[in-house]
């Protein structure tokens, strides 16, 4: 602040304030508020495989000779007696799972940090022939990721959730009944 000579302050303004972002940076500043792009782009893929095989076998033999006269008639002189168990299983198991999600959501900023980091969330319902399909993000990223065009890949998403569900007639057809969830569940 500087006094004048007329015995008034004058105070200097500047173009810039401190919440703007610099003017050589392509970094934009935002708020709590402000609409984000989020391009998901999500492709998983993921394998299991397990199996067991177990071969378990006994022998048990004996034989029994002897050189008694008189027991010759009631049990002969060479008896043998034999037994034999045997005991296999194998077992193989295995799943396997993909999925490939691409959509355009646009996620409100809930939070600016300190740092500058944004929390963001965003949901896109849609709906067609009594299907509802909802897409729910939330996650954490930086100003500087933002490209020009207001957008982000969510492979960019700290603690990115990304959550896809649906209701309606095909979802239903898809579900197991009520009987057969309680068969599966007994056996």
């Amino acid at each position: 602040m500087a006094v004048s000579s007329f015995g008034f302050s004058v105070n200097a303004d500047s173009l810039w304030k401190k919440s703007s972002s610099s003017p050589y940076s392509p970094e934009k500043s935002f708020k709590v508020g402000d609409i984000i792009t989020v391009l998901i782009n999500e492709i998983s893929s993921a394998q299991h495989k397990a199996g067991t095989k177990t071969d378990i076998k006994d022998d048990l033999g004996l034989k029994f000779t002897h050189s008694i006269d008189r027991l010759t008639p009631l049990i002969g002189t060479n008896n043998t007696a034999a037994g034999q168990w045997s005991n296999k299983y194998g077992g193989s198991g295995g799943t396997e799972r993909s999925s490939n999600v691409t959509a355009r959501v646009a996620a409100l900023v809930t939070e600016v940090m300190d740092n500058g980091n944004m929390r963001i969330e965003g949901k896109h319902k849609v709906n067609v022939n009594d299907e509802n399909q909802e897409i729910v993000i939330s996650g954490i990223v930086r100003s500087k990721d933002i490209s020009v065009n207001n957008t982000i890949n969510s492979y960019q998403v700290a603690n990115a959730e990304v959550a896809i569900s649906g209701t309606g007639v095909v979802q239903e057809a898809e579900s197991p009944g009520w009987l057969t969830r309680i068969l599966n569940w007994l056996f």
